[in-house]
């Protein structure tokens, strides 16, 4: 593909360097603008606390990750001190369900668990989590 020369060059919507060359319809200079341009947008779509937005989903994705790798049979017993060590924070979960009985099962998506006696936590998979 030839580059061409744009005849009545416009402004990048990123930097304001003038673009010289490329499509007629072209809004960047470079690659580095547009993706510097859109990932701005995207930070201001987030509101005015987006590190608060990412800390809060890296948390819910580590907890996640450790609930998959700790219980690929969709039913296991773990300890709290296991969980812990691994880096889970009790604190975030994206849901939660209480059964007639009333224990309370929390959940990260799909992956759940349930406080049960003497330090101990039952792991679950709840696949009705991800329907939509």
């Amino acid at each position: 593909m030839i580059n061409r020369i744009i005849p009545n060059p416009k402004a990048c919507q990123n930097c304001g360097d003038k673009i010289i060359f490329g499509r007629t319809d072209k809004k960047f200079c470079t690659d580095a603008c547009r993706v510097d341009y859109n990932n701005r947008v995207k930070t201001e779509r987030r509101g005015e606390n987006p590190e608060f937005v990412k800390k809060i989903t890296r948390i819910l994705t580590q907890n996640y990750q450790i609930m998959r790798k700790l219980n690929p049979s969709g039913k296991t017993i773990v300890s709290e001190q296991q969980l812990t060590g691994l880096g889970f924070n009790f604190n975030y979960q994206s849901s939660y369900q209480i059964t007639k009985k009333g224990d309370v099962y929390h959940f990260c998506f799909d992956q759940g668990y349930l406080k049960i006696k003497d330090n101990q936590v039952l792991l679950v998979i709840q696949s009705n989590q991800t329907e939509m």
